[in-house]
């Protein structure tokens, strides 16, 4: 498919992105990175009438000359554009913040039709610049994912982003041993082992891990997790180690209908978001749960803290 010349207006949210992931994203991600370069550095991508490269920024207000593209359809498996509900749990000018559900994963791939971003993509914007995920989760864990409607937000947000305070709940096997905010720490890195890529305790990168019980019934334990660290699979690897894997994490412990784990909150200067787990029983969090939560977070360990 070859599309026609276009005179697009850079709109204020989209100010500030590089000439190629702005091109990339109003052609609807589907022009080849190589195509992209090719059109940039041979000067049929103008803009304000000007020569530029691909990785100058585009002002609000400016005027980009996109020239005619021959774009292919994209191979593999469709899109699923039919299920593109998802739940807004916080929205302002600059953000929005969704509940991700288990099982979804935020950026598609190979072999995945459904994704986080292809539902916001799916969603009617007022202007040409579609929310960005500005963090990642698990694909199996729900909860908070933020995402910024301008681009500056995106910018903003990754750069103090190491001192977001991040929460998590999940229930554990077994009743966990220590009644007060417990710290696990080690040096983790990924490994290939018979099971598939892991992450194993070894001399990689200090992860750091605030635990504390919240609730317990039978041989189960509800744990709220403040993350002093964001190491891959952090949480999973350090329960597990300590003889308290979550429930239904496959990969490091026993297999499940669903990974109970939950991005619960995000906090930093100024700004506080909630997300409750939708568990049914007997893993619900009740309101008497959710206000027991609320009011140990008031206090619960921050980046800072963890003097890293």
């Amino acid at each position: 498919m070859k599309t026609p010349v276009q005179i697009v207006t850079v709109s204020p949210e989209e100010s500030g992105q590089k000439l190629f992931a702005f091109l990339r994203a109003r052609t609807g991600q589907h022009l080849p990175e190589a195509l992209c370069m090719r059109v940039v550095r041979t000067g049929q991508v103008r803009i304000d009438g000007r020569r530029c490269k691909p990785f100058d920024r585009v002002l609000a207000g400016q005027t980009v000359r996109i020239p005619p593209l021959e774009i292919q359809n994209q191979a593999g498996p469709q899109k699923n554009t039919t299920s593109v509900s998802v739940e807004r749990v916080f929205e302002n000018s600059d953000m929005i913040a969704l509940h991700k559900p288990s099982g979804l994963p935020v950026h598609g791939g190979s072999g995945w039709t459904d994704s986080l971003r292809d539902r916001l993509a799916a969603l009617p914007w007022p202007t040409p610049f579609i929310p960005v995920p500005v963090h990642r989760l698990d694909r199996d864990t729900s909860g908070i994912v933020l995402c910024a409607k301008t681009h500056a937000c995106v910018r903003a947000m990754h750069a103090q982003w190491q001192s977001v305070t991040k929460a998590y709940l999940c229930w554990v096997q077994g009743v966990w041993p220590w009644k007060s905010w417990h710290t696990l720490t080690s040096l983790l890195e990924k490994k290939k082992t018979t099971q598939g890529q892991r992450m194993v305790p070894g001399t990689g990168k200090t992860a750091i891990t605030h635990v504390l019980p919240v609730a317990s019934q039978a041989d189960s334990t509800l744990l709220l997790v403040v993350l002093g660290t964001g190491r891959t699979h952090q949480i999973r690897v350090h329960l597990a180690q300590a003889g308290h894997a979550i429930y239904g994490d496959g990969k490091y412990g026993t297999p499940g209908s669903r990974l109970l784990l939950h991005a619960t909150m995000l906090r930093w200067p100024g700004q506080s978001i909630l997300c409750w787990p939708d568990w049914q029983a007997p893993y619900t969090i009740t309101s008497a749960l959710r206000q027991r939560v609320v009011h140990i977070l008031d206090s619960a360990p921050t980046k800072e803290a963890s003097h890293v």
